[in-house]
């Protein structure tokens, strides 16, 4: 993903990337039969447990997801759908986790800005499981965090996985994803990551179903 731009009184809130949504695609796309294809992870979870820790993904838990398609998404609107949740996401931290925004390095302007559904400079809206891997469009499964270094690190590690030099893109049966925690990313060293399966999100939100945030969000966004 690139960088968000500064923001400004007058500006539209900056668009997110088709990238986040699908890593790897690149828009359109027609490799559906790719992923079905693949029988067999390339490396075994030994080697992506060893690279999670050697790349430092500092309050991230190493969790690993099957594969589940997209041949029945509507991906256009899928990608509109991640636009508007997104916005309507970062309003709500504003609101309601602002504390935990200004220990993020979100200044009282950005927090300001953040009410109206903007983006501060160098910070994302960040998918934590690709659709494809089961990933839902919701508050539950959207974290903000730094573009730079945290949601490009977490993209290379992925890549890894799902770029090949002969093929290009490929869907492996299991993807090992780097999930960082909670809904605002704090790499605070007394977060440290770990691999394995099941790991709880440890965030003051953790226990909320789609429903609550939902229910939450319409009756505190402005305008709605």
């Amino acid at each position: 993903m690139e960088e968000t731009k500064s923001l400004s009184p007058s500006e539209e809130p900056p668009l997110l990337e088709w990238s986040d949504l699908f890593p790897g695609h690149q828009m359109p796309f027609d490799d559906v039969e790719r992923a079905e294809k693949e029988t067999e992870p390339s490396r075994d979870q030994s080697y992506w447990e060893k690279l999670f820790n050697d790349m430092n993904f500092p309050g991230m838990d190493l969790m690993a997801v099957s594969y589940f398609g997209f041949q029945d998404l509507d991906l256009l609107e899928q990608h509109t759908q991640f636009r508007r949740i997104s916005r309507d996401f970062i309003r709500f931290l504003s609101y309601h986790h602002a504390m935990d925004l200004r220990s993020a390095g979100i200044s009282e302007e950005g927090i300001f800005y953040m009410k109206k559904g903007k983006i501060p400079e160098n910070y994302t809206v960040h998918l934590k499981y690709p659709v494809e891997y089961g990933g839902t469009i919701d508050f539950n499964n959207m974290v903000f965090m730094q573009n730079k270094p945290y949601h490009h690190l977490i993209h290379t590690y992925l890549d890894y996985q799902l770029l090949d030099e002969e093929c290009g893109l490929k869907y492996p049966p299991l993807l090992y994803v780097p999930v960082p925690v909670g809904k605002i990313y704090v790499p605070f060293a007394l977060f440290s990551g770990s691999g394995g399966k099941n790991k709880q999100d440890r965030s003051v939100f953790a226990g909320f179903s789609k429903a609550a945030f939902d229910k939450i969000a319409l009756k505190t966004m402005p305008g709605r």
